[in-house]
């Protein structure tokens, strides 16, 4: 049963292009696009809203940009106080500003929070010019990416900005990196995340490649107090990595590694291609892959060298496809969800992926240090989230409170928003539980571990064990129409001739002739018993005489009718010795309940009637010269032991 999740949604008045949670506060969400430079009519605006409840989104202010300058494509906070938000973003300069070889791309932007004066005052939004800078809003324009003017092409722009983690207000240190897109050579620059970024605060750069672009890049911290982070990004087929240090200074070329290539597949077929990466810990990165021709995604998670091991290959240590719904996965955002004091630095990590269905999977990735990572379990789907294709996910920051952990700790929670080109915002609320429950210093959970285990292995046992019952009764099936088995299951009757002629008649003999003087030879009776009656040592009966018997009691007398006859039924066993066999003949009362097993002449298909032909006819029951019609009303059972064997023998 898939769990519920409170989502509310808000329409804005542009295409959405940006989104990030305020850091400190995940009732705070900025988000940014608009119509571009004045082709579209539709302005270019970033909204801060109100995400405190589950089930309702209000704008709380609205910074109304230039119209003849670019759309908001990028957007991250780098600082962030109960008083107010710094967030960098992505904007390009009007046309004529970029002819002039000025295309100031990074802006930096502040924005004052409600003050806690109740939920009316809250909720009143406000607008705000671009021009008002004497309210602090725009703090500043520059331009890091060194291709400028015609070198960078009228249609560069700054893809991706991204920040390092935030690890609250005491570790306010953070550098960021901004991306190019659609530049004929791609670039990535580094930067300390100050408030009011300049060239004096750039720490390296990478430079790419004639047409390369960075698809995704991701930066994380050492864990340590050395203010050195990692960094990795992706050309789309390439993994690449390098060390980086907020102390340095200018924009000196880093040194970037190859830690992953995705191999050449088979001769004709493409590529697959990475569409985004997050890291999970310093040596670890979540990759979205997509297959060529929009047949489908998978999650892997990759394994990296430590700094100590530049000889080491990276190595994919999981993998998950995801549904085949998914086409193509679009965006990528991992949350981690710290450690507990009881569960040796065991945690758990939440993975979002929007598709090309509209949709948001969930999956969780349970990590501990004596085993690693585990597999990737999928939590839930969230279907038709969005009326257009999304264009940004993103997780709030998720703080765990402090240990011990109180009864007057509230339930905790992480936020999802996602953004799209149809105006949409549309925010999540994951619950978190507390595990284990008892304890007093848990870490928190989406999925309780275990569980998914569990279910995961039910349903392998579970279809296993289906799949060996469906073939079970198949070959059952195909057995009983063959006529080497007995008829358990009544494939023979109802089955229709068509379809069981698909499958073959019953294998005939061997065209050799059996030895049938081991058959009890026949000795007439005048008489039909109205008991069921066996045929013994002491007293033989003869199906031609049996049929014969039948016949003259019909003709003596009116009152004989064919429903009070009685039923003739030909028995094939095996005799006494267990290896040689013969024919039995038995009459019952018709109003007494046949055996399943039997058959009438008519029911028997073709290769079936050859074989007890040849088999009655070598034990002197019936000659070909009288023909099969006196056959016919007689019921036949299934084949002796001996017979089956030969049945099966000729089986495939």
């Amino acid at each position: 049963m898939a769990p519920t999740i409170p989502s509310a949604k808000l329409t804005l008045s542009c295409p959405l292009f940006a989104a990030d949670f305020d850091p400190r506060n995940s009732d705070y969400l900025l988000v940014g696009g608009g119509g571009g430079e004045g082709r579209s009519g539709v302005g270019n605006k970033i909204a801060l809203l109100n995400t405190s409840k589950r089930y309702e989104i209000t704008e709380l202010t609205e910074i109304e940009l230039s119209r003849d300058e670019d759309s908001v494509t990028s957007m991250a906070v780098a600082q962030a106080s109960e008083d107010f938000i710094i967030f960098l973003a992505g904007v390009n300069s009007s046309m004529a500003e970029q002819k002039c070889n000025n295309n100031q791309h990074l802006r930096s932007f502040k924005i004052d929070l409600p003050k806690e004066q109740g939920e009316k005052k809250m909720l009143e939004k406000t607008t705000i010019p671009v021009d008002a800078v004497e309210k602090s809003t725009l703090l500043s324009r520059t331009s890091l990416f060194r291709t400028k003017g015609a070198k960078a092409g009228s249609d560069t722009y700054q893809r991706i900005v991204r920040m390092s983690p935030w690890r609250g207000e005491e570790k306010p240190l953070r550098v960021g990196a901004i991306t190019t897109g659609l530049a004929p050579s791609g670039e990535i620059v580094f930067f300390q995340a100050m408030l009011t970024p300049t060239e004096s605060d750039v720490i390296g750069r990478i430079h790419l490649g004639d047409g390369e672009e960075a698809e995704d890049i991701d930066i994380i911290d050492s864990g340590k107090k050395d203010e050195k982070f990692r960094v990795a990004y992706t050309n789309g087929v390439d993994v690449f990595t390098c060390q980086l240090s907020s102390s340095t200074k200018g924009s000196t070329a880093l040194d970037v590694s190859c830690v992953y290539t995705i191999p050449l597949p088979e001769k004709g077929k493409r590529r697959p291609r990475f569409r985004a990466l997050r890291f999970l810990s310093p040596t670890s990165l979540l990759l979205l892959q997509n297959a060529p021709d929009r047949s489908g995604c998978e999650l892997m998670v990759l394994s990296l060298p430590t700094s100590n091991e530049k000889n080491k290959a990276a190595m994919i240590v999981r993998r998950k496809k995801l549904r085949k719904t998914i086409k193509i996965g679009l965006g990528l955002d991992v949350c981690n969800l710290g450690t507990g004091a009881e569960n040796n630095q065991a945690q758990q990590t939440i993975v979002a992926v929007t598709g090309s269905d509209q949709s948001i999977e969930l999956l969780t990735l349970e990590y501990n240090p004596e085993e690693g990572y585990g597999k990737l379990y999928p939590y839930t789907s969230l279907h038709d989230v969005h009326p257009f294709s999304m264009t940004k996910i993103c997780f709030s920051t998720f703080t765990p409170p402090s240990h011990p952990v109180t009864p007057e700790v509230g339930p905790q929670y992480v936020k999802l928003a996602s953004i799209s080109m149809g105006n949409t915002v549309v925010v999540h609320m994951l619950p978190l539980s507390p595990f284990p429950v008892s304890s007093r210093t848990p870490r928190y959970v989406l999925a309780v571990p275990g569980e998914s285990e569990t279910w995961a292995t039910f349903f392998s046992g579970f279809t296993a064990l289906f799949t060996v019952l469906v073939i079970c009764v198949l070959l059952q099936g195909y057995m009983e129409i063959k006529g080497g088995s007995p008829s358990y299951l009544g494939v023979s009757k109802w089955l229709s001739p068509q379809i069981q002629s698909v499958f073959g008649y019953p294998t005939p003999f061997p065209t050799e002739r059996i030895d049938t003087s081991t058959f009890s030879a026949p000795t007439a009776t005048t008489t039909i018993s109205v008991v069921p009656n066996i045929n013994t040592d002491t007293q033989r009966q003869s199906l031609r005489d049996l049929l014969r018997s039948r016949q003259e009691q019909k003709e003596a007398s009116d009152a004989v009718t064919t429903g009070s006859s009685n039923n003739i039924i030909v028995h094939c066993t095996t005799a006494d010795d267990g290896i040689s066999n013969k024919i039995l003949i038995e009459t019952i009362p018709s109003e007494q309940q046949v055996q399943d097993q039997t058959h009438s002449w008519e029911e028997l298909g073709e290769q079936q009637q050859f074989l007890w032909k040849q088999r009655l006819a070598d034990a002197g029951h019936w000659a070909v010269e009288e023909g099969e019609t006196v056959l016919k009303g007689v019921l036949f059972a299934e084949y002796c032991g001996f017979i089956r064997e030969l049945v099966r023998e000729e089986l495939p």
